[in-house]
């Protein structure tokens, strides 16, 4: 048979709902689908909720039904604010349940769905510290819902008719209430999401079927989750679906039977780490590890025979990574401040050698135990942390134990941080209440009717004010942080504010101490980028660089020292003013071979060809060298001839004279000659002459170098002189490259270790005393979701991801990731502001109520439940007439 088009499947759907009488069939599969649909999953829930807890509230009257649920939606979208139904899966809170399975092997004792009980529900609409006890609910509605509507068109359908037709008497149809709803899904959504909400209807009915066989039950449950579990993967619910997965691994911990679908779970798991390691990590470090530990849980129950006790270790071991960010549960279960709980728990439990009931002193006497502790032990210093000294040093020593044991001193270091004297609120430590709730739970069943009596529900009463009053004080301290009028801002934006400036110091401490580095390992005037290639651009030029003589060779007197211009160093090769820069050698130009060219001689006087004008062009050679080790090697050498001649010797006529092409230190010598003839002899017969210089390659040089005919502009063009010689300098540029690599390397190295290295009191470094700022405010951020957000940092994958993710907000671990990912240290501020913008905006986009006043541990929820489900059981023994045994 073809399938169905999903257009077709809709009107089919339309079709047969109209066809059946508004009362008489409350709810159909393709209608309890809506409560699987992920468009349609939320409000379809709520409604259901929000019938349910109207019908067990007490005498209703049926025709008011419609009003009475809107009434109860309109709640019920008021506490989702706070918590919405995606953010309590099941098994969040269940940390008594596991400690108490691992501890005595008892995973047998199944943990519940959620409380079943919605008569005592109702009472909690309308309490903002239940919002997460409502939200856990909604599940339950998701897997009743065909019970609860059906009990409305029971109560419907025993109506009697109106008498008359007036319009206002007439009772809505179930069907007009769930219309809107169903037109409402998408057939662009595709075929498989619809798909899979029959599915999953149908699996519901099925679990229907074993509601009475508890072991069966956890099986089917556990196969209802898998299934939900691949769709928010599919989805990219990262987050749901590894609590479904872990939900799912509980239930299979507790069925009867586990070894099939166990083995789905770890293919699945396997799958995802294989496939999907990246996005894992992103998304919290710690989660390849979590699933790695789903994976053996999976795996010891996936086996005939399966060793429960080892699954739940390693369910509570990812639990502790989940919530608690710590490496195992006994982290926190072995701490020797828990030796008084351990103790009560170890002395209240069930002697095995024991026949017969439980002896009501016995139960008695442990009883009190539990309940005093709950009431009045879970307080102390020792377990949720003391109330100072406050400082940074102290607080890296307090968020190295679990945040739930330190909570007070969190509190009392945030408020000293933020100055805000709101002091510290009144704390218990919710993991103790959620243990000792647990062995509660286990230990009343045995005799019930000894915890029905005045004593014990008094007793009951205590740690539940004792719990309200602690819920309480801290929404009031967050109130309080938040501030008054206008102003107000919740803690974690005040956090992020202090996080934002935090991050400005140390870029600007960060550029002066890489400036510094660069300022160390180049010489002055540097411009080099030490992050660049070899042939970066550089306008580089040495301090005190000054064309000189050379030393070895021919200068003709010369000895002047030229001035160097930008433009001729660039004669150098880009490599040789890198090298310069890095002090890997010296540059150095020098004149050399200084001489006059096309020499000629013109008569210096009438009838006297004994003397004579030497005219001639000046040459010189330019010669660039890269000195090393103190050898220099000759980069480049260039030959200038003048075009200009010059008038450079008086001298006698000698055509060795001619030859010579520098006459230095000639000057002044006497020229012997005679007097022509016909002139009044003298005594000697004679004139006598000196040679003279009129000019000088010096005074040459000194004229024309920088002005005049600006010879050195002439190196630049190269049309005016003859290159000699010329290096391009390939080798030296790849030792350069070297070199820049090796050095910017060390900066990162150097940079990167200021930045990790934890901060001492005597410290002075000022990237050290920054980057600890940045690890104080991040690390009190993170501790304060724990505390007081925990249900947003459990399950919303952008907070999750911006805490931490492999790309979450800086801290030393995330500095390392960096660091060996190749990022440049001078970039890690910019990048931690980028994310931290992330986090504000994911932030600002959760409800005010939820900001400004907090939420409860998912633990204390857990925990609240067993208290309710104690005092019903009680009262259900009083009612069955059950007698203590004892005289």
């Amino acid at each position: 048979m073809k399938a169905l088009t999903l257009t077709g499947l809709l009107l089919a759907l339309a079709l047969l709902w109209s066809s059946v009488p508004g009362h008489a069939r409350a709810m159909g599969s393709d209608l309890l689908a809506l409560h699987w649909h992920p468009e349609t999953a939320t409000e379809a829930r709520r409604r259901t909720l929000a019938l349910g807890l109207w019908l067990d509230s007490g005498e209703v009257d049926p025709a008011q039904w419609r009003s009475a649920v809107d009434t109860r939606m309109l709640a019920l979208e008021r506490a989702a604010a706070r918590v919405p139904p995606d953010w309590a899966p099941p098994s969040d809170g269940i940390l008594g349940w596991l400690v108490h399975a691992r501890e005595r092997h008892q995973a047998h004792e199944r943990p519940a769905l959620a409380s079943r009980n919605l008569a005592r529900a109702s009472g909690l609409l309308g309490d903002d510290h239940q919002a997460g006890r409502l939200a856990r609910l909604h599940w339950l509605a998701a897997i009743e819902a065909e019970a609860i509507w059906q009990d409305l068109a029971d109560r419907l359908a025993a109506l009697p008719e109106p008498e008359d037709e007036d319009e206002s008497l007439e009772v809505p149809a179930i069907n007009d209430f769930w219309l809107p709803l169903r037109e409402g899904l998408d057939p662009s959504d595709g075929e498989a999401l619809l798909v899979h909400a029959r599915a999953q209807a149908d699996r519901v009915r099925r679990l229907a079927e074993v509601a009475d066989d508890d072991g069966a039950y956890q099986q089917r449950l556990a196969r209802l989750w898998l299934a939900e579990a691949r769709l928010m993967r599919d989805l990219g619910r990262e987050l749901a679906a590894v609590w479904l997965y872990f939900d799912g691994l509980v239930r299979l911990a507790a069925a009867d039977e586990s070894v099939p679908l166990a083995a789905e779970y770890q293919d699945d798991l396997v799958e995802w780490t294989d496939t999907g390691l990246g996005q894992l990590r992103r998304l919290d470090i710690d989660l390849p590890v979590v699933l790695a530990q789903m994976q053996d849980a999976a795996g010891y129950l996936a086996v005939v025979g399966p060793d429960r006790t080892a699954a739940v270790a390693e369910l509570s071991d990812a639990y502790a990574r989940l919530v608690l960010f710590a490496s195992d549960i006994g982290f926190y279960l072995d701490q020797p401040v828990r030796e008084d709980v351990r103790q009560v728990i170890a002395d209240c439990n069930p002697d095995p050698a024991l026949v017969g009931p439980v002896p009501r002193e016995v139960f008695d006497i442990c009883l009190q135990r539990l309940t005093t502790m709950m009431v009045s032990e879970i307080d102390h210093e020792e377990l949720v942390g003391g109330s100072g000294p406050f400082a940074p040093e102290f607080l890296r020593r307090e968020t190295g134990l679990v945040s739930w044991q330190r909570a007070a001193y969190l509190d009392g270091h945030l408020d000293w941080r933020l100055q805000s004297g709101c002091g510290v609120p009144q704390w218990l430590n919710a993991l103790e209440w959620s243990i000792l709730a647990q062995y509660l739970a286990h230990w009343v069943p045995q005799r019930p009717i000894f915890f029905d009596t005045t004593r014990w529900r008094d007793a009951t009463e205590a740690i539940v004010d004792v719990l309200d009053d602690s819920l309480e004080s801290r929404s009031s301290w967050i109130d309080c942080l938040t501030g008054m009028g206008g102003q107000r801002r919740d803690p974690i934006l005040r956090l992020l504010d202090h996080l934002e400036r935090a991050h400005g110091v140390l870029a600007t401490v960060l550029q002066e101490a890489q400036d510094q580095f660069h300022a160390d390992v180049t010489r002055p005037g540097a411009d080099l980028d030490l992050d660049r290639p070899a042939d970066q651009v550089t306008a580089y030029r040495p301090e005190g660089l000054l064309v000189r003589p050379c030393p070895e060779l021919e200068t003709c007197g010369a000895r002047a020292e030229l001035p160097v211009s930008r433009a001729l160093l660039s004669r150098f090769p880009n490599a040789y003013l890198l090298a310069d820069q890095l002090a890997m050698g010296s540059l150095q130009l020098c004149y050399g071979n200084v001489g006059w060219v096309q020499r000629e001689t013109r008569p210096a006087r009438a009838g006297d060809e004994r003397v004579v004008n030497y005219h001639g062009h000046l040459s010189f050679e330019l010669i660039g060298s890269f000195v090393r080790d103190d050898e220099a090697d000759v980069i480049f050498r260039q030959r200038l001839v003048a075009s200009e001649g010059r008038h450079y010797l008086f001298a006698a006529a000698d055509p060795a004279l001619l030859d010579l092409s520098c006459p230095h230190g000639l000057a002044g010598d006497p020229i012997a000659s005679e007097l022509p003839p016909g002139r009044p002899p003298l005594v000697p017969n004679r004139l006598t002459y000196f040679v003279s210089l009129p000019t000088t390659a010096e005074a040459q040089l000194i004229a024309n170098w920088d002005r005049g005919a600006e010879w050195r502009d002439w190196f630049l063009t190269g049309d005016r002189v003859e290159v000699l010689e010329q290096q391009e300098g390939i080798e030296l540029a790849l030792t350069v490259e070297a070199e820049l690599s090796s050095l910017a390397s060390r900066r990162e190295r150097q940079l990167a270790g200021r930045l990790l290295n934890p901060i001492l009191p005597s410290a002075t470094d000022p990237v050290s005393l920054a980057m600890a700022e940045i690890v104080e405010y991040g690390a009190l951020l993170r501790r304060l979701l724990e505390l007081h957000y925990p249900r947003v940092l459990r399950h919303d994958d952008e907070v999750r991801s911006l805490v931490n993710g492999e790309a979450g907000m800086i801290n030393r671990d995330r500095i390392r990731h960096l660091r060996d990912a190749g990022q440049p240290m001078l970039q890690v501020p910019g990048i931690g502001r980028e994310r931290l913008e992330r986090l504000r905006q994911a932030w600002l986009d959760l409800p005010t109520d939820l900001r400004e006043s907090g939420q409860v541990s998912p633990e204390l929820d857990h925990g609240r439940e067993l208290l309710d489900e104690l005092m019903a059981i009680s009262r259900r023994s009083s009612v069955s007439g059950e007698s203590s045994p004892d005289p």
